[in-house]
């Protein structure tokens, strides 16, 4: 939100600067005459003076401010979308985790088969290697 009031002296300057860095929801100001800009400069502790229509930032300024008892439909409306947006968004990711839980058994489920095949072929294996050794000791003349 923007703010702006007409001003004619250098106290209404800093009168004008000291309402508005009360408000957080006001996010640029300007005190203004027919022809010039005004806001303040508080480190120099004096106005500044621009020719037209010229913002000044509030240094206070908060854009997720929210004033106590102000009841902005605008806001309200958007803050529901924001969290029907966000429980959609849980719900997405949740039956996401549910679908990688269940790939994840199912992989563990493999993993075993394929363990015990590896198992079931060394055996298998170390099996074949004595029947040949002992296949040998027979073929071969001592």
């Amino acid at each position: 939100m923007n703010y702006q009031q007409k001003v004619s002296t250098r106290a209404d300057v800093r009168a004008l600067y000291e309402k508005v860095i009360e408000n957080p929801a006001i996010r640029r100001y300007r005190g203004y005459t027919e022809t010039k800009s005004y806001g303040w400069d508080a480190e120099s502790d004096d106005y500044v003076k621009r020719e037209g229509e010229v913002w000044f930032e509030n240094p206070a300024y908060d854009g997720e401010y929210i004033p106590e008892g102000v009841a902005d439909t605008a806001t309200a409306e958007l803050l529901d979308e924001q969290l029907a947006n966000k429980e959609r968004q849980i719900v997405e990711l949740e039956a996401k985790r549910l679908e990688m839980a269940t790939r994840l058994e199912q992989l563990k489920e493999a993993l075993k088969i394929c363990e015990a095949e590896r198992d079931e072929a060394r055996t298998t294996l170390a099996q074949l290697k004595e029947s040949l050794a002992f296949t040998q000791t027979l073929l071969l003349p001592e």
